[in-house]
C-alpha cells in the first residue's frame, strides 16, 4: 500500500526524470517511459521505470514498446511490481542487474552540522563544466556520453525545470557534485558522485549537507533519492529513511532503427 511519502517520491522521480529526457509518455498511473534522445544514437536509451500500484493493461503496453526499441532499454521495477514483471521483462531479453532503494529525509529533523576545512569550498557550478567533472570518474562515464548527459542537463536549465547543480571544491579542483531538483516544494537528490581518487574523506557527505540545508531554506519539508546498495548506509547514517526497492533490469543491445516498430509520441 503506497503511503504519502511514497506517494511524494514518484512525483519528484517523474519531475526530474521529465526534465532530464526530451521525450516521455506514461502507461496507466504508475509506469513511465524516457527516451534520452529523440533520434537512434549511440548514447539513447529507453528508461522505464514501473511503479508499485496495480499495472492493469500497463505493462503489455510497456512489452510492445520493448520490443519495437531501437536503443538499449533499462526497466527499474518497484518490489511490489516484480512478481508480475520480472518473468515477462525474462522474456524479452532482459537481464536482472543492479538494485536500488528509494529513501527520504524529513528536512525538519536535518541539522546542518558538518565542518568545512579551509581548503574546501561547496557551492552551485559556476557551469555545467564544472559540476560534470567528477562525474566521468565517479561513474565511469565516457566523454560522448557525458556531453549528451550534460547537454541534457542545460536543455532542462534553460526550461527553469528547478534543477540546481552543486559542486564540492578542494584547493579549487572540483571533486564532487550533486544535482537538486525541486518540484512543488519538495526536493530530490540525483548525480552524487565524488572522484575516485577524492573518496573516502567525506566529500559527498559535505556536499550533501549544504544541498539539503539549501532544500530546507527554499521551504522544503521531504528530501527524497534512490540509492545504490553501496549508498544506502551513508544515506541512512544522514537521517534518510528507506521506503521501498527497485530491481533494474537491462537489454544493453538494440534493434536497427529499420526494425524499430515501435516510438514514444
Amino acid at each position: 500500500m503506497s503511503t504519502t511519502a511514497d506517494v511524494l517520491y514518484h512525483q519528484t522521480e517523474a519531475h526530474y526524470f521529465s526534465a532530464t529526457n526530451p521525450v516521455e509518455r506514461w502507461f496507466g498511473s504508475c509506469v513511465s517511459a524516457y527516451l534520452a534522445d529523440q533520434d537512434v544514437n549511440e548514447w539513447n536509451l529507453l528508461f522505464i521505470r514501473v511503479g508499485g500500484a496495480p499495472l492493469e493493461d500497463a505493462i503489455a503496453a510497456c512489452e510492445q514498446l520493448i520490443r519495437g526499441s531501437a536503443v538499449p532499454v533499462r526497466v527499474v521495477v518497484h518490489q511490489d511490481a516484480l512478481a508480475t514483471c520480472a518473468h515477462r521483462l525474462e522474456a524479452l531479453s532482459l537481464v536482472a542487474a543492479d538494485q536500488s532503494t528509494a529513501m527520504v529525509l524529513e528536512l525538519r529533523c536535518f541539522v546542518a552540522s558538518w565542518p568545512v576545512a579551509d581548503n574546501v569550498e561547496i557551492g552551485l557550478a559556476e557551469s555545467l563544466d564544472a559540476w560534470s567533472e567528477p562525474l566521468t570518474s565517479a561513474f565511469r562515464l565516457p566523454v560522448g556520453g557525458l556531453a549528451h548527459y550534460q547537454a541534457r542537463h542545460q536543455v532542462a536549465l534553460d526550461r527553469g525545470e528547478g534543477l540546481l547543480h552543486f559542486t564540492l571544491s578542494v584547493d579549487r579542483k572540483v571533486v564532487s557534485s550533486l544535482t537538486l531538483s525541486m518540484c512543488d516544494g519538495l526536493a530530490r537528490l540525483n548525480d552524487v558522485g565524488t572522484h575516485r581518487a577524492f573518496r573516502g574523506k567525506g566529500y559527498a557527505t559535505q556536499l550533501i549537507y549544504a544541498a539539503l540545508a539549501h532544500a530546507r531554506h527554499l521551504g522544503a519539508q521531504w528530501c527524497f533519492l534512490e540509492a545504490s546498495s553501496e549508498g544506502v548506509s551513508l544515506y541512512r547514517s544522514l537521517g534518510f529513511r528507506v521506503l521501498f526497492d527497485y530491481q533494474t533490469f537491462v537489454r544493453p543491445g538494440g534493434i536497427t532503427s529499420e526494425e524499430a516498430g515501435v516510438v514514444l509520441k
